[in-house]
C-alpha cells in the first residue's frame, strides 16, 4: 500500500512569473492560460511578475538618463526628509487610547535610501510602447479592474548605490479607508535585474485580501500628509499586525529580471529594501484605476508637445491627462503630490455594514 506521507518537498514561497511565448509575442496578447495565471496571481496574492516585457534596449536608454539625472533630482526635489519614499530617520510606534501610531522625525540617512524619480516625458526618443502602453499589461489590468481601466500616474522608484542596511518599514500607500476590492494596481518595470543584493522590494503576499486599514498606524497631527486627516489611516504597518503576518506567511523577495513587469494590488504590504551595490536599482511605475472607482482629482501631467503620443492610444484603456508645458512637467514630477482617495461617496466607508470577516484579526 503506498504511503499516506507526502514526500514531496515543498517550494519556497513566491509570486507567480508569467513567460511569454513567441506566439504571444507576435500576437500581442496571452493566451487563455497565461492570463488566468496573471489574474490568479493578483487576486490570490497581490502581485505577480509578468516576464520580458520591455526590450532590454529600452530599459538601458530610460535608465541612462534617469541615474545621468538623479543628483541633480537629490538636489532639486528631495532636500528634505518628507519628500524621500516612506523615509524615516527615527520611528517609535507607541499606543494611545489602544490605538498603535507610528511617530516619525525627520533626518538624514534611511530617508536618502529611496527616493521616487519619474521617467521623462519630454524626449520623444525616451518614449516606447513597451513601456507605457504594452498590450499584455493593459490585457491583465482589463481582466483585473475592468473594461477600460484607466492610467492616471507615472513616477519611479530608486533604491540609491551604497544605502547599506537602510530599509522602508512594511507598509501600504493607501493613505484612506481603501475598497475591500481591486480598485487600483501600480505597474512597476525593472530597468536592471532586481536581486536581494540591490534591493529587490519586499512583498507580504496575500495582505491585499487578508486585512484592511485596521492593520495601519493612524496619522497624527505631525504625520498627516497632504489631504489625509488626523485620525485616518497611515501607510506603515503596525508592528504587531506585522508579526502576526509573519507567522502566517513571512514576506518573499521581489526577484526580477531587466524588463519584466511587476504588478501590484496597492492594498499588499511591502517595504522598499537597502541597496548594497554601487549601481542604482530604478523601477518606472504607472498607476492603473479601475473605471468605477470614484476618483476624479489625481491625474497624469503630460507635455502638450507630445500629446499626439500620448493621447493617441485610447482603445482598450483611458489616458487620464492635464496636458502642459514641458517646464511645468518637468516641475511636477518626483514629488509624492498624487492622492488616489476617493473624492466622491467617500463617507460610505464610515458607514457601510461591514459584511466581511478575514481569518484573522489584527
Amino acid at each position: 500500500m503506498p504511503s499516506a506521507t507526502n514526500t514531496t518537498a515543498s517550494k519556497p514561497d513566491g509570486p507567480r512569473a508569467v513567460p511569454i511565448s513567441k506566439a504571444e509575442r507576435e500576437n500581442g496578447t496571452y493566451s487563455v492560460p497565461s492570463l488566468q495565471m496573471a489574474l490568479e496571481g493578483l487576486h490570490q496574492d497581490g502581485m505577480v511578475i509578468l516576464k520580458n516585457l520591455v526590450s532590454d534596449e529600452h530599459c538601458d536608454k530610460h535608465y541612462a538618463h534617469m541615474s545621468g539625472d538623479r543628483d541633480r533630482i537629490l538636489e532639486e526635489r528631495h532636500a528634505g526628509a518628507k519628500a524621500y519614499n516612506q523615509g524615516v530617520k527615527c520611528e517609535q510606534l507607541s499606543v494611545h487610547n489602544n490605538i498603535t501610531i507610528l511617530e516619525t522625525t525627520q533626518a538624514d540617512d534611511v530617508s536618502k535610501a529611496n527616493i521616487l524619480q519619474a521617467p521623462c516625458f519630454t524626449k520623444p526618443e525616451l518614449l516606447f510602447d513597451d513601456l507605457y502602453f504594452n498590450t499584455f499589461v493593459i490585457q491583465v489590468m482589463n481582466g483585473y479592474l475592468g473594461e477600460k481601466p484607466k492610467w492616471v500616474m507615472s513616477t519611479g522608484n530608486n533604491a540609491l548605490a551604497g544605502t547599506g542596511g537602510l530599509r522602508q518599514p512594511v507598509h501600504k500607500d493607501t493613505r484612506f479607508k481603501h475598497p475591500k476590492c481591486p480598485f487600483l494596481v501600480i505597474a512597476n518595470t525593472a530597468l536592471v535585474d532586481f536581486t536581494e543584493e540591490n534591493g529587490a522590494t519586499e512583498f507580504w503576499l496575500g495582505t491585499h485580501a487578508y486585512s484592511d486599514e485596521t492593520s495601519q498606524t493612524i496619522a497624527t497631527e505631525t504625520t498627516v500628509f497632504g489631504k489625509q486627516r488626523i485620525g485616518e489611516p497611515a501607510c506603515p504597518i503596525r508592528e504587531e499586525a506585522v508579526e502576526a503576518r509573519r507567522a502566517i506567511r513571512p514576506p518573499v523577495r521581489a526577484i526580477m529580471n531587466k524588463g519584466d513587469v511587476m504588478l501590484r494590488d496597492f492594498r499588499c504590504w511591502h517595504a522598499g529594501m537597502p541597496n548594497g551595490t554601487d549601481k542604482d536599482r530604478i523601477m518606472i511605475a504607472q498607476a492603473w484605476m479601475a473605471p468605477w472607482f470614484p476618483n476624479y482629482r489625481t491625474r497624469l501631467n503630460l507635455p502638450l508637445s507630445q500629446a499626439k503620443y500620448f493621447m493617441g492610444h485610447n482603445k482598450k484603456m483611458e489616458v487620464v491627462a492635464n496636458l502642459t508645458s514641458d517646464e511645468a512637467v518637468e516641475f511636477d514630477q518626483h514629488r509624492d503630490n498624487f492622492d488616489f482617495a476617493p473624492t466622491h461617496y467617500y463617507d460610505y466607508y464610515d458607514s457601510a455594514h461591514k459584511n466581511y470577516e478575514y481569518p484573522f484579526q489584527y
